[in-house]
């Protein structure tokens, strides 16, 4: 209430007052809050001591239906059963067993007792206990996975209801936790236009194409916009694995109204082998990619690479992709930098997250994605075991694979059609303009031999120049490729036939100069 926009600006006397009246509320509604918390607080610790009773009178049932004997609900006491051979001491056992749950029944009786008396009022409510403050996103993702361990349920709950936005965001939450804060976040910006349109009696639409005259801001439609392609993300992707999906981040107002999100189809926390799949140019929240085939394709293929073993897919929409291939930024590095930063801290937040231990991880980025992998792993120190380049236009701040410091037996693959043009540019003489930060063009050519990287079959039937748009393709070589990589099969490539010649040691098979600097235009034959 205290800040609503339509008292910043608000002077004088009566804006003075109506700030005073406004304090005091606020204050008396903390002052609620507090209380109703101390109940709530209260009456769940009775409850959960309820259920632990009766686990154990359960368990006391148990033995002593092992042991031949019998408890009378009547005199609450242990007798012998039908077949009891044990001793009378067997039974006195027994029998403070059950005395103690019997007591601790009763001191639960009286906790839930004395939350219903504060409930009516006719108590004194006891200070609430203070929800701990949550560490600062710089805060390293080890470090918060400890904080959060520490609170109890109860905290943790506090947290979710308190700070979902922040805490849906904050690397080093479990993704079942974010997941829980982000949609609670994601279907206020829903209601929130629902709403509005409910109380006008118009259409969610009408809200949209006029928010000021509903009480809404244009804020409020592109967080609503953007919610409504998240959710549909979410069912779709789910709809079409039969996975469990995980709303991992959620920032829907970012990069001038684009947003920031990513899915995870399965639970990456939990699942043997997860990939991240970082998407190139065009590409947004708002446009819809999380919706795609990419990640959804690729999750179907490898679980059926290796079915005995758990995955998770990431569709990770997480940062500012060029708008097009006319946007001026895609022929520069910086949007690949600010992406890579933020890469690599999403990245190494599931390495802090993951139960019992660490996953195998994979980072795959298509066309100007893969240009940002590539300095989320060289420039900004992403811990992964296998890289994926796709559709490559460079690699900016890796020359070589080793500047990828990737986990030991780590490789980076690339897939590279030959009749895709834009993979064609890795390798253009980089430009750097004095006093802008900006370099033009993207970097080193990750398909040449002398790179480092592994390269796979990536080609699609018959003579094309659109395979840029395909790797992802159903029943394709890249996608088979790719599975066996992600699955933690990458030895099987060769294996499988799967490996391609790099692009310089293709020029030398066919007869023809191997200068790099020959072939900036795609080749004429399709190759296997």
């Amino acid at each position: 209430m205290e800040q609503l926009p339509a008292f910043q600006t608000w002077g004088g006397v009566a804006a003075d007052a109506a700030r005073d009246a406004i304090g005091k509320t606020r204050v008396d509604l903390d002052a609620h809050a507090q209380e109703a918390l101390a109940v709530a607080q209260a009456a769940q610790k009775a409850a959960q001591d309820i259920e632990k009773v009766k686990v154990e009178l359960r368990n006391l049932e148990d033995a002593a239906h092992s042991a031949k004997m019998d408890i009378d609900p009547t005199t609450s006491s242990v007798v012998a059963g039908p077949g009891f051979t044990g001793l009378t001491s067997d039974l006195s056992s027994m029998q403070a067993r059950l005395n103690a749950i019997l007591a601790e029944a009763n001191n639960v009786d009286a906790e839930l007792a004395a939350a219903i008396t504060m409930a009516d009022g006719k108590a004194p409510i006891p200070a609430a206990a203070p929800t701990p403050y949550p560490p600062p996103e710089t805060t390293k993702p080890e470090d918060v996975n400890k904080w959060w361990k520490s609170l109890t349920p109860e905290q943790q709950q506090a947290q979710l209801r308190d700070n979902p936005e922040f805490i849906g965001n904050l690397n080093g939450i479990p993704v079942d936790a974010r997941d829980d804060a982000n949609q609670r976040v994601m279907r206020n910006d829903i209601e929130n236009i629902q709403e509005a349109a409910t109380r006008h009696g118009v259409s969610a639409q009408d809200v949209l194409d006029d928010p000021f005259r509903y009480g809404a801001t244009p804020n409020d439609v592109t967080r609503y916009t953007n919610a409504v392609k998240v959710d549909q993300a979410l069912a779709a992707d789910q709809a079409k694995t039969g996975a469990q999906t995980f709303l991992q981040v959620y920032q829907p107002d970012r990069f001038n109204g684009q947003g920031r999100a990513a899915v995870a189809i399965g639970n990456p926390d939990k699942a043997d082998n997860t990939t991240v799949v970082v998407p190139g140019t065009s590409h947004s929240v708002t446009e819809g990619w999380l919706s795609a085939d990419d990640s959804t394709n690729l999750y179907t293929e490898a679980k059926n690479a290796d079915p005995g073993r758990s995955t998770a897919v990431v569709a990770w929409m997480g940062y500012n992709a060029p708008d097009d291939l006319t946007d001026p930024q895609v022929a520069q590095t910086s949007l690949a930098h600010e992406g890579g930063a933020l890469l690599a801290s999403d990245v190494n937040g599931l390495n802090a997250t993951h139960d019992g231990g660490t996953s195998h991880v994979t980072v795959m980025g298509h066309s100007y994605g893969s240009t940002t992998v590539a300095d989320a792993a060289a420039g900004y120190g992403m811990h992964a075991n296998d890289v994926v380049l796709i559709g490559c236009p460079g690699t900016d701040m890796a020359k070589s694979a080793a500047d990828f410091h990737l986990a030991p037996g780590g490789h980076v693959y690339v897939g590279a059609a030959s009749t895709d043009p834009i993979t064609q540019l890795g390798g253009l003489p980089q430009v750097h303009l004095p006093g802008t930060g900006v370099n033009l063009a993207l970097g080193a050519d990750p398909s040449v031999d002398d790179f480092g990287s592994t390269r796979f079959k990536a080609e699609v039937p018959g003579l094309t120049f659109n395979d840029h748009s395909h790797y992802y393709d159903p029943g394709s070589e890249s996608l088979f490729s790719m599975a066996d990589i992600v699955s933690g099969h990458g030895d099987a490539l060769e294996h499988d036939g799967m490996t391609a010649l790099h692009r310089n040691e293709l020029m030398a098979e066919l007869g023809l100069p191997s200068d790099p600097e020959l072939y900036r235009a795609p080749t004429s034959g399709h190759y296997h």
